[in-house]
């Protein structure tokens, strides 16, 4: 009781001095005091250095509850424009641009010859061309060969009619074709402009449903799809592995893995990246059947 006493005298006598009042509590909330070790009297004080000789430092937070939060300020001045963006990073960079062709907007469009070399468009209104590829195909995944998948990407201006088009697989070294899908696709089929048609494996389970189920597994180690006009032409193909069959373009693109789930795949980036050479065109990584790459 003596103490609690002597605590609140410290304190009135403090506050009759106003320059030290001022400074009680601290700027941080803090209470100080100087404790006598002779007698235990107290002593409140503007900071703990001032306790002098035979007195021992107390402190006590005053801190309160957080009050509400005070109006926004105003914003402050725009800073300064960032650094430009990276430019193009490889010549096949430019598929996809923006471009005008007569006043009409447009898309370029690039595409290799057997030698190597490139021609580019500007693909631009109603008159303008479909462009089929394999854009992307899994071999199955770890615990499931059959989920499995291959994606057509139609990466023109105009829609495609893929009416009597079938999907064809070839072992590593094979030289007959076997239909992925029964038959060829029914008359009317259409893949708009930037679309996507996707043919799954015997079970697969992917978050895109697919347009046409095949049963015939594809070989994880070497094979190779193609996709077929009506006129039973080659119109996009891959090899993959150590595959050595007709559909190989170039060299072989590497074989995906086979991955735990949702496992892995071969896909081309940009979609629809066309150098006629399989191994520079597909690359491995996470599978987005359905959907761009």
């Amino acid at each position: 009781m003596r103490s609690k006493i002597l605590v609140a005298l410290a304190i009135a006598a403090v506050a009759v001095a106003g320059a030290a009042l001022a400074a009680i509590p601290d700027g941080n909330g803090v209470i100080h005091a100087c404790r006598k070790v002779d007698g235990g009297a107290l002593r409140v004080v503007a900071k703990a250095s001032a306790c002098r000789s035979g007195e021992r430092a107390l402190a006590w937070n005053q801190r309160g509850a957080a009050g509400p939060a005070g109006p926004r300020g105003a914003s402050g001045a725009q800073g300064p424009q960032g650094p430009a963006g990276p430019g193009l990073a490889s010549f096949d960079s430019l598929a996809g641009l923006g471009c005008s062709l007569d006043g009409q907007a447009g898309a370029i469009s690039i595409a290799y010859d057997a030698s190597g070399l490139a021609q580019i468009h500007c693909v631009a209104g109603v008159g303008g061309d479909a462009v089929i590829r394999i854009n992307e195909f899994s071999v199955g995944i770890e615990g499931a060969l059959g989920d499995e998948f291959v994606e057509l990407a139609n990466t023109g201006t105009a829609a495609a009619d893929l009416s009597g088009w079938k999907l064809v697989y070839r072992s590593g070294a094979g030289t007959s074709d076997v239909s992925l899908g029964t038959g060829t696709l029914a008359d009317g089929t259409m893949l708009a402009p930037g679309a996507f048609f996707l043919f799954g494996g015997s079970s697969y389970s992917g978050a895109h449903p697919a347009d046409k189920s095949f049963s015939a597994g594809l070989a994880s180690a070497a094979g190779g799809v193609a996709i077929k006009d009506a006129d039973g032409n080659i119109v996009d193909s891959v090899g993959w592995g150590d595959a050595t069959n007709a559909f190989v373009e170039g060299t072989t693109a590497a074989a995906p893995p086979i991955a735990p789930a949702p496992g892995k795949s071969d896909a081309r980036h940009p979609n629809g990246h066309d150098t006629n050479v399989n191994s520079a065109d597909f690359t491995i990584g996470d599978p987005t059947p359905g959907i761009s790459n």
